[in-house]
């Protein structure tokens, strides 16, 4: 396999991969719904998503635990036709990956006006349940603590604030406000509450991790030839574990607007070297899914105009 850079660096990252322990496979599994499943008519076959991450090293029994996890988390639901079972994302949770898919593949068009969105926990009447879960969501969300059962953030999506608030069952106990610094010359700057509340230094260390993991890769791949030789299945590996570990630092990403993150952030650097690497495996990681994938309807068919234009931005 090693008779080029771009066939080393494939080995390295299958080697890396095949070293993370097996609890990890639902993430795994998480992010082939995200990045091919809901591409393709949004449905595959159990025995699909077995023949694409048996190559990782993921066997039969660890998807069938994969899913059964993710079933339970309410992330994947299933239809039995005979003796095959297919999956697909649950409502509520192709609403969180279609969140990730437009941090993950477009770039960023958040703008401040200045304004914090605060919730406010600490009332009466929420149980003990539903404050940790509050605390959950919350953070998914990219809310910073900004007190003691006080969470903030600059650009939250309020709507999915008040959608996540309903779900829990708690929209008449949390109060929800916006928020603005009285006189920006007196007390704590905003960017000094950003570092206060949100663990940016943490994050760019995962994101600095992360390029120096596949800059080798995005600098094999500038041999256009080494790509046209590459087989279809080295390319599905490797589009699959660089959105595995992109998102897996994107879901701890509070996701804060430009103006109030850091000079030179890398999660910016991370985004483009992403984008450089995924446009040139897809069409052809594209064959090998294609291949080998199928749902009630039958095999995959191409892939759906609305997906057509992942990382186009970058082109």
């Amino acid at each position: 396999m090693a008779s080029n850079p771009f066939q080393r660096q494939l080995k390295s990252i299958l080697d890396g991969f095949r070293n993370e322990p097996p609890s990890r496979t639902p993430s795994l599994v998480a992010t082939l719904f995200g990045d091919v499943v809901e591409s393709h008519d949004r449905e595959i076959w159990l025995g699909s998503i077995t023949a694409l991450l048996e190559p990782l090293g993921v066997n039969e029994r660890l998807v069938r635990t994969a899913i059964y996890r993710l079933a339970k988390d309410d992330f994947v639901e299933s239809t039995k036709v005979g003796r095959r079972s297919y999956y697909r994302l649950t409502d509520s949770a192709r609403k969180k990956v279609g969140a990730y898919d437009r941090l993950i593949y477009y770039p960023s068009e958040k703008r401040w006006d200045g304004d914090w969105i605060l919730v406010f926990t600490g009332t009466q009447g929420i149980k003990a349940k539903q404050r940790a879960r509050l605390r959950k969501e919350l953070t998914w969300l990219g809310y910073g603590i900004i007190a003691p059962n006080v969470y903030g953030h600059p650009t939250a999506p309020i709507s999915q604030t008040q959608a996540m608030l309903a779900r829990i069952g708690v929209t008449s106990e949390v109060v929800v406000m916006r928020a603005r610094n009285y006189d920006p010359m007196y007390g704590l700057g905003t960017k000094g509450m950003v570092r206060q509340c949100f663990k940016l230094e943490e994050l760019e260390k995962q994101y600095s991790a992360f390029i120096k993991h596949y800059r080798a890769l995005a600098r094999a791949m500038q041999n256009p030839r080494h790509i046209e030789q590459a087989q279809p299945e080295h390319c599905f590996i490797l589009r699959i574990m660089l959105i595995h570990h992109y998102r897996r630092i994107l879901l701890k990403d509070p996701k804060l607007p430009p103006e109030l993150l850091p000079d030179n952030w890398l999660g910016k650097q991370a985004q483009d070297l992403c984008a450089a690497i995924y446009r040139p495996l897809e069409p052809i990681s594209e064959q090998h899914i294609l291949a080998l994938c199928e749902n009630q309807a039958g095999p995959f068919r191409q892939i759906s105009s609305s997906f057509s234009q992942r990382f186009a931005a970058w082109d």
